[in-house]
């Protein structure tokens, strides 16, 4: 499998990249970050989870995810890949491990103790410090996703619709459970993209066979990539709509959301839940004095107004029906 180190490219570039080369039916590993600061949609994801006041340009790609704010303090790698060529690549399972498996490597060799989480985030200490996507594009199995130089929460949160109080939630949140590799090294080391890349690219020629190119084929991808650019834009495939859960939700990281209700009644109320403990780790505007961590029957017994109990176990995915809860 070619891997070409790109580099610095325009911001719709970036994401044309793995886009357009399924179409060419080529395979590849991409490593490359973008001039300018963007938004990129998950192709399930509501337009209306974009602050379109936030005045940045948007795309929405052809694999899952959530709403990411991505800029040049974040080094993208892109792996795009034929199944027919890799027999062992028959679930979104094995594409994910097959992908990150040299990121993970990488970071473990800088001494971080790094760890995949499923099923498309990379952790170290629990906190976040690559978000991933994947889907099938064309014939390919497509993973992308990001190592976070430097990271912004304040900036993450400007670009997500929702209240001031979401906003202000959300970046505190993002600061505990997202980190960065300049956060992780010592204050006289600050990473360099090209540096990144470089020894990025090492691991992903150890782990996966990759061949470093010493050149990008841009003649031959330039019309696949110009009009995979312009797929990416197309107002109808842009504004779609998506998935609404029965409340406003933020992805922080793998297994922790941000959750407001969107009843009238305690619509200002945002809870940190962990949906693999079942638990609320961070309430804002809370109605009533009350210290998470809460689960299901914490909240049965130190809530007594029902109409915001109700409305807790809505966001902890609680069947209300359950009338030993009620």
């Amino acid at each position: 499998m070619p891997l070409y180190l790109v580099g610095e490219v325009n911001w719709l570039t970036s994401q044309a990249l793995y886009h357009g080369l399924p179409v060419l039916q080529e395979e590849g590993v991409i490593l490359c970050w973008p001039k300018e600061p963007y938004v990129s949609l998950g192709c399930h994801q509501d337009w209306d989870e974009f602050d379109e006041t936030s005045g940045i340009p948007v795309v929405r790609r052809q694999v899952g995810g959530s709403l990411v704010y991505l800029d040049d303090q974040q080094v993208f790698f892109q792996i795009i890949a034929s199944p027919s060529n890799h027999p062992s690549l028959k679930t979104p399972e094995h594409w994910y491990h097959f992908a990150l498996n040299p990121v993970v490597a990488f970071l473990n060799h800088l001494g971080f103790e790094a760890w995949f989480k499923q099923p498309a985030d990379i952790l170290i200490r629990d906190r976040k410090i690559s978000g991933n996507a994947g889907g099938q594009i064309e014939d390919s199995a497509v993973v992308v996703g990001n190592i976070l130089l430097q990271f912004s929460p304040e900036h993450m949160a400007r670009v997500r619709a929702g209240s001031p109080v979401l906003k202000d939630a959300f970046a505190e949140s993002m600061t505990r459970h997202l980190v960065t590799l300049n956060d992780l090294s010592s204050p006289a080391k600050t990473w360099t993209r090209e540096e990144v890349m470089r020894l990025l690219a090492q691991f992903f020629h150890q782990e996966m066979g990759a061949e470093i190119q010493s050149s990008v084929p841009w003649k031959r991808w330039r019309q696949a990539l110009n009009q995979a650019g312009q797929r990416l834009l197309d107002p109808d495939w842009l504004h779609q709509a998506g998935y609404r859960p029965p409340y406003h939700q933020v992805k922080v990281r793998e297994g922790v959301y941000l959750r407001q209700t969107r009843r009238e009644v305690y619509r200002d109320i945002i809870a940190e839940v962990n949906t693999e403990s079942q638990t609320i780790t961070a309430l804002w505007n809370s109605a009533i004095p009350v210290s998470p961590p809460l689960n299901a029957e914490e909240v049965r017994e130190k809530i007594s107004d029902s109409s915001l109990r109700r409305i807790l176990y809505e966001l902890l995915d609680v069947r209300t029906k359950d009338l030993s809860l009620s």
